[in-house]
């Protein structure tokens, strides 16, 4: 990562990097719980198992944001990989 620091299109302030959460936590936590208690109960782990994956992913999945602190304007921040660079053996 670089030292330099972006600016923002609106207002011309300094963004700075921020990671949050990408889905709701609470819509999360509601899927595991719901997942657990099918899985118990009711039709069992052909719902539940899904339900429960499905809300351990939202709980913990991140997005990386550059975010204004002027304007608290947002854009998705995303890690391009370099190509690697193919090595020419010359005969």
């Amino acid at each position: 990562m670089s030292d330099k620091s972006l600016i923002c299109n609106l207002c011309n302030g300094e963004m700075q990097p921020y990671s949050g959460p990408r889905h709701s936590r609470k819509f999360g936590g509601v899927l595991i719980v719901g997942g657990v208690f099918s899985s118990l109960f009711f039709i069992g782990p052909v719902l539940g198992i899904p339900l429960l994956i499905m809300g351990l992913y939202m709980t913990g999945s991140k997005r990386q944001l550059w975010v204004c602190k002027d304007c608290n304007t947002a854009i998705e921040r995303i890690e391009l990989k370099p190509e690697e660079k193919a090595s020419i053996k010359k005969d």
